[in-house]
């Protein structure tokens, strides 16, 4: 992390607000700070206000730990209020995740990780509660092979995948959220029409991935249809596209997918990437 990177993840959005950056000092020594924000309106080209959400809160050892998180906690709920909120949610997840992409969770932010206990713990005693689940898949490269089967076989004899370069965000939101990060897809064409018929939108995350010390690929979404999924075009995809980042010296792929998204699950599962972790974005 540099200030450069914190600059361009949190202070450089245009809604950052440093009143909803409330920080906790014992003396002249900063001990914890706790960031609430808001997330995208309906159309995707402004806030909502009418609900935010407690993006962050990080408290320093200390002997009034747990009290300080309680009161920072309260402080951030105090912000959003005043600011018009009338439904509350702690951590980051579309389409409440205006800061903190490439900072935490994987190829996304997932909200709050089921791994974060003492996140949990705070949150629970605030009385947030579960809500929408993501889960968290990964598999390393070095030693991906594409799946063999005949449906698959029939799909390469008519379908060929290409990159298709980078692309740019299609809202104001997905363009503030995602401003420091360069889109690259992947798409699915006919040999004979040369049209896409489905593709993959895909990212290198940064700055997250340096501490993880591999070069890694995160999906950014998947662009296809319930039939496209039945006849294999997306396992194909997907497939050719993680040869072909193999094929580029990346060492690993992230993902993520709603939990109750039970086709992507089972394609990932053919392709080795594996569930490590769960993100909700708690409510109260």
């Amino acid at each position: 992390m540099t200030p450069s990177f914190w600059e361009n993840i949190v202070l450089a959005k245009p809604y950052f607000d440093r009143q909803g950056l409330i920080v906790a000092c014992d003396g002249a020594r900063p001990i914890g700070f706790v960031h609430a924000g808001f997330g995208a309106s309906a159309d995707h080209r402004s806030l909502d206000t009418s609900a935010g959400t407690i993006c962050q809160l990080l408290t320093m050892p200390h002997p009034a730990r747990a009290t300080t998180a309680l009161e920072l906690l309260s402080a951030g709920e105090d912000y959003l209020r005043k600011r018009g909120a009338k439904t509350l949610h702690a951590g980051c997840a579309f389409p409440f995740n205006p800061f903190y992409v490439g900072l935490y969770g994987s190829s996304d932010v997932p909200g709050v990780l089921a791994s974060d206990l003492a996140a949990r713990e705070l949150f629970s005693a605030g009385g947030y509660t579960e809500g929408q689940t993501r889960v968290l898949l990964h598999r390393k490269l070095t030693d991906f092979k594409p799946p063999i089967s005949g449906q698959l076989l029939q799909v390469k004899r008519k379908f060929q995948a290409s990159q298709a370069g980078e692309v740019m965000p299609g809202n104001w939101w997905d363009n503030c959220v995602w401003s420091q990060a360069v889109w690259t897809r992947f798409q699915l064409a006919a040999k004979e029409a040369g049209e896409p018929v489905i593709s993959i939108t895909l990212w290198e995350i940064l700055p997250l991935s340096q501490a993880w010390g591999a070069r890694t690929i995160g999906l950014v979404s998947v662009d296809d249809t319930p039939e496209a999924r039945e006849q294999g075009l997306t396992l194909f995809l997907l497939s050719e596209t993680l040869r072909m980042l193999k094929e580029e010296n990346v060492s690993q792929f992230e993902a993520q997918c709603l939990a109750d998204d039970a086709t992507l699950l089972a394609i990932f599962k053919q392709l080795g990437v594996v569930e490590y972790d769960r993100g909700s974005l708690l409510q109260k």
